[in-house]
């Protein structure tokens, strides 16, 4: 196939240009800095902005895309109302472009778990959520709007609702990269609710999830992916701590500063309907992978 991508050098881009070159696939690959990817005969690299669809309409018009893979949502953590507009906007630009070529069979977008607006308990991909913020008014306008448009034009649309992913290049202010530099320097980040559970997912898992729907048939909707389970902060901490130093002492002192706190958020993901067309399925554990984000942060 051939897989238009936006934010290819991201987070979850990386990793998933390669699991699209590992299946066959042909890759455009947007980026918006020049990016020092090797390009190889079935993975092409486009500098582009979305902000600026004459950086991208002759390259995407050329390569003609049967499948578009939009990850690319500029200036995170910035959620102010005017990033998510914009983002929005630049969204919008983008897709409808896309559409309009008329060669898309498939359209995958990164949503969030945000979108939920939900603190506790099991999430089913049947529960669409409800805005909370100027970030999740943009998304869930983005995915209406995408409803509409695929169904008119038989577009497959697969909207991957991602929950708490981690691993490799993650930014380095997010909660697992946050604890294992603090830990590095001997110390844990100033933890104030250690007792909150998320649902963890390995980054590497997530991008398979994206290179499965590619090739695999799926009705259009909305498709969870997690864990299947939440863990508590604190476990995160003791965790790594034993990665870092061997040790879980500080871990300790920690429960007993914080002992008094309340659990405010644990929720995670029902991903039965991710699991039965994308063949989805975590298999990477969660001290395996904050493992594999110690050695790469340690790597670079």
């Amino acid at each position: 196939m051939k897989v238009l991508i936006t934010g290819a050098s991201g987070f979850i881009g990386q990793p998933l240009v390669s699991s699209l070159e590992e299946q066959g696939h042909t890759v455009l690959a947007l980026s918006r800095t020049i990016f020092d990817g090797v390009q190889k005969e079935t993975i092409r690299w486009l500098s582009a902005d979305l902000s600026s669809p004459l950086t991208y309409q002759d390259s995407v018009k050329n390569f003609s895309p049967e499948i578009l893979i939009h990850l690319a949502w500029q200036d995170i953590p910035d959620f102010s109302f005017e990033r998510s507009r914009n983002n929005l906007n630049h969204s919008l630009d983008l897709l409808s472009f896309a559409v309009g070529l008329g060669s898309c069979r498939k359209i995958l977008v990164s949503g969030s778990c945000f979108e939920l607006n939900r603190l506790k308990g099991e999430c089913p991909e049947t529960e669409i959520g409800t805005p909370k913020d100027d970030f999740t008014w943009a998304k869930h306008t983005l995915r209406s709007w995408l409803e509409v448009i695929c169904a008119k034009e038989k577009i497959d649309l697969g909207w991957m609702r991602i929950f708490y992913v981690y691993g490799p290049r993650q930014r380095q202010n997010s909660l697992i990269p946050s604890i294992l530099t603090h830990l590095q320097n001997g110390k844990l980040p100033d933890l104030r609710t250690p007792q909150n559970a998320n649902d963890f997912v390995f980054v590497d898992d997530v991008a398979k999830a994206f290179s499965n729907a590619v090739s695999n048939e799926f009705p259009s909707g909305i498709y969870n992916l997690g864990s299947g389970g939440s863990t508590p902060v604190k476990e995160i901490c003791r965790m790594a701590e034993q990665i870092v130093l061997g040790t879980d002492s500080l871990t300790r002192q920690l429960k007993e500063k914080t002992q008094e706190s309340f659990c405010n958020v644990d929720f995670w993901a029902d991903y039965s309907n991710a699991e039965q067309f994308f063949d989805y399925l975590p298999k990477t554990s969660l001290l395996e992978g904050i493992e594999k984000t110690w050695q790469w942060l340690t790597s670079n």
